[in-house]
């Protein structure tokens, strides 16, 4: 399969979708590849059709087998909790000195994001030294988030936001409704438009439009809020958790042990995303205020915003905004998504008040 069908589909990022069909073309692979940008905008999709035509060769049926996850020269590493650890790495060097079962290539998929300090020292010494023809495929949100060491040891592929009108266009020709505001809400990533503009994410969404545009109620109100947003999060959870178990040939103890985690990361993503929500809803009540209205996201809701704008004329849009934005990060701590949210909501409920101090 040529490298053009290989990414047939994919919406965007056209740049660094060339540069991989030229490799696959020319046979002029590296050794390390870093695929970095946000979240949702196609690395992970990218990398896994990228290598499962590395493994391939050329094989119809063995990329067929690649694609569907069942090729055994093609490995993806899932991070152990928050960390992809010293001894996942250790396995995959292993794996990578020895020969491929099929092909003439292995590939590697990770997050370098994501590698603790060990593993990424265990792995660095690899890429500077490559043997064999095993492919390292890194994935990371930025290059500042991976080791400097491991960044200057692999090719830099940069994949950016799809502009809004691209992802609109894909969701029309597939029949969505309403695909130009699942474009906007997904904000740069198809995949999470694709889940909004399915109703995946719409309950959710309607919790979150009610804590931030409904009455500011007392601390009750607040605690209930949180507690709905919370249990819409942890749904999401147990769906990927039940997913992942049945997409396991043998649900033995380590596959519920993949599933529980895959599971605890779709809850923190639904939280996440809860609290990028905050964010969008803050900035569209920012940019109603300085009379940007086309400017707004949650366009659906431009009425409402209007409404709140005037009726909270001392409220600090573009500051609510921002610690909406710094809230995802306490997710990163050992703190649960429920006391975040309480805080945060605590927080924004002063800030978006109608008489919050300007700053």
């Amino acid at each position: 399969m040529s490298g053009t069908r290989i990414f047939e589909g994919i919406v965007g990022n056209r740049a660094a979708l060339r540069l991989l069909e030229r490799a696959l073309r020319s046979g002029e692979v590296s050794h390390a590849y870093l695929f970095h940008g946000p979240e949702g905008v196609g690395k992970r999709t990218v990398a896994r059709r990228f290598g499962a035509a590395l493994v391939a060769g050329g094989d119809e049926a063995a990329l067929g087998r690649a694609l569907r996850g069942l090729h055994p020269d093609l490995t993806e590493v899932e991070p152990e909790g928050a960390f992809t650890t010293i001894g996942q790495v250790r396995e995959v060097l292993r794996l990578a000195a020895s020969r491929p079962f099929e092909g003439s290539r292995r590939v590697f998929v990770l997050r370098a994001d994501t590698l603790n300090l060990q593993a990424a020292n265990a792995l660095l010494k690899t890429l500077e030294e490559p043997e064999g023809e095993a492919v390292f495929l890194l994935l990371a949100a930025s290059r500042e988030a991976v080791l400097p060491t491991i960044a200057s040891r692999a090719q830099a592929v940069r994949f950016d936001p799809v502009p809004v009108g691209e992802v609109a266009g894909f969701l029309a020709r597939r029949g969505f409704a309403e695909a130009g505001l699942a474009a906007a809400l997904g904000r740069g990533s198809v995949g999470l438009a694709l889940r909004y503009a399915g109703g995946e994410l719409g309950e959710l969404r309607e919790a979150v439009l009610e804590a931030a545009l409904g009455p500011l109620g007392d601390f009750e109100d607040v605690h209930r809020a949180a507690g709905r947003i919370t249990a819409l999060a942890e749904r999401v959870g147990e769906a990927r958790e039940r997913e992942a178990l049945s997409a396991a040939e043998e649900p033995d103890r380590a596959a519920r042990e993949r599933a529980r985690r895959a599971g605890r990361a779709a809850r923190d993503g639904a939280v996440r995303e809860a609290l990028g929500l905050l964010c969008s809803v803050y900035r569209d009540a920012a940019a109603v205020a300085a009379g940007a209205p086309e400017l707004v996201i949650n366009a659906d809701r431009g009425e409402e915003l209007r409404r709140i704008v005037r009726e909270r004329p001392g409220a600090d849009w573009a500051g609510a905004a921002a610690r909406a934005g710094e809230a995802a990060l306490d997710l990163s701590y050992n703190v649960s998504p429920e006391a975040i949210l309480e805080v945060t909501l605590s927080e924004l409920r002063r800030k978006t008040s109608a008489n919050s101090p300007a700053w």
